[in-house]
């Protein structure tokens, strides 16, 4: 199961869309937070474990809180419930408080920015489902995974510029997708 927690960014909206996951009614807002946990907590007693990724993190505003709510979930509910955190920032920037952080059995994978073969070779990919054969020029796909590889290797970054210099060609009504519409990075 995948949350995104820039979209749910505090405690009772991501327990409610993790209730609502699990095919629990559940309005969006009013319900207290012990509430909440009661009905996952039953759910897990009910049903099997499962894992649930919390994508973006960071973007929590009560991540120590939250933390707790599903230690304390592991700890009472006959099922486990398994977490991955996704962050853009390595754990020791995540500021949590040391009881959150004791409670958490930390493996962390970092994944290394793309180089510029690879950037291209996903670029060629999008541009293959995205486009029209022949309007994108292989200069923009080499000149955005180029740019992008020395900037940052961000593949959404790659991906952005693309996509802008599509429009920026569409717009503009040319036939093809040249350097010219390459904004630069």
């Amino acid at each position: 199961m995948f949350i995104n927690c820039w979209q749910y960014n505090t405690r009772s909206s991501l327990l409610t869309e993790l209730l609502i996951k699990l095919g629990y009614p559940a309005p969006r807002k009013g319900k207290p937070v012990d509430e909440l946990l009661s009905k996952i907590r039953e759910w897990l007693d009910k049903n099997r474990g499962i894992a649930v990724a919390l994508d973006e993190f960071d973007q929590l505003e009560d991540k120590g809180e939250i933390l707790y709510d599903l230690h304390l979930l592991n700890k009472e509910a006959d099922n486990q419930l398994g977490t991955l955190l996704i962050s853009n920032q390595p754990p020791s920037e995540l500021f949590l408080d040391p009881r959150s952080h004791s409670r958490l059995t930390l493996h962390t994978l970092q994944f290394k920015p793309y180089s510029a073969e690879q950037l291209e070779n996903i670029l060629r990919t999008r541009v293959e489902q995205a486009f029209q054969p022949g309007t994108v020029q292989d200069a923009v796909i080499e000149e955005i995974a180029e740019g992008v590889a020395e900037e940052s290797g961000d593949c959404r970054q790659a991906l952005e510029q693309l996509l802008r210099a599509g429009r920026k060609a569409e717009k503009k009504e040319a036939g093809q997708v040249s350097v010219e519409h390459v904004d630069p990075a």
